[in-house]
């Protein structure tokens, strides 16, 4: 729900899927020399790791927040990095015609959302793979989304867009996110609305009300704190956000 604007779509289907939950402290390192035999997604709950792939010679390093995608097949060595890393290890089969090139090889991506969808599956039945099945497509529906090109046009207010999606729930002017894109405020409102097709505090209301519902689906937060965590201070108002986009 955080980008409207995406209308791609997933040309690849997932079957095969594994899951496993390690703990490890610093210094622990183990490699695969002919790599893994499925496509793999390594989320980090916390701590950190660093993998090192044979073929590009490359190293990424991965902690709370990151994903990392390893293509099969594809030799690495992962060491880790801090005592009590907790890492989930997703794997998985990939069918399709012809994979994105996003796809072809190991990288790194840090999303917001990618926190919230590694507590889901800490938190939830790991043992259904309808679960984690839709967990996966939304990580790379999300790898997907943040590849899709914004057009140069729109590009002066993507600070604006992260700072959003980061921290929605602060309550900073719209005078604020125009300065951080170096715009004046009429004209940052107007490329926001033409790119977002919704006002600056539409489109953070929207962000907020998706993150309280999830809270909500959790049981973990009663209603009116997960109205209070996202950024509504005023109940009545919590509802009418939520009626709008939700009901």
């Amino acid at each position: 729900m955080e980008d409207i604007r995406f209308d791609g779509k997933l040309d690849y289907t997932i079957d095969n899927i594994g899951y496993v939950s390690v703990l490890r402290n610093k210094d622990f390192s183990f490699s695969f020399k002919n790599g893994k035999s499925k496509y793999t997604l390594i989320l980090v709950l916390s701590g950190s790791l660093n993998y090192y792939f044979f073929k590009t010679q490359e190293t990424i390093s991965v902690s709370l927040g990151s994903v990392i995608f390893i293509p099969k097949e594809c030799p690495y060595i992962a060491t880790y990095t801090q005592n009590n890393t907790i890492a989930e290890v997703l794997s998985f089969d990939m069918c399709s015609e012809r994979l994105a090139d996003i796809f072809s090889n190991p990288f790194s991506k840090k999303h917001s959302a990618f926190s919230d969808i590694c507590k889901d599956i800490s938190n939830q039945n790991s043992n259904s793979i309808v679960f984690l099945a839709s967990k996966i497509y939304e990580i790379l529906y999300i790898i997907q989304n943040d590849n899709v090109e914004i057009p140069a046009k729109f590009q002066k207010i993507i600070p604006a867009l992260e700072e959003i999606r980061k921290n929605y729930a602060t309550n900073n002017k719209v005078s604020f996110y125009s300065s951080m894109c170096n715009m004046s405020e009429s004209n940052f409102r107007k490329l926001f609305k033409e790119y977002t097709g919704k006002s600056l505090i539409e489109y953070r209301n929207l962000i907020r009300i998706s993150k309280a519902q999830k809270m909500i689906e959790s049981r973990e937060f009663t209603v009116a704190e997960a109205a209070y965590l996202t950024g509504f201070n005023n109940m009545s108002f919590f509802y009418e956000v939520y009626n709008k986009y939700i009901s």
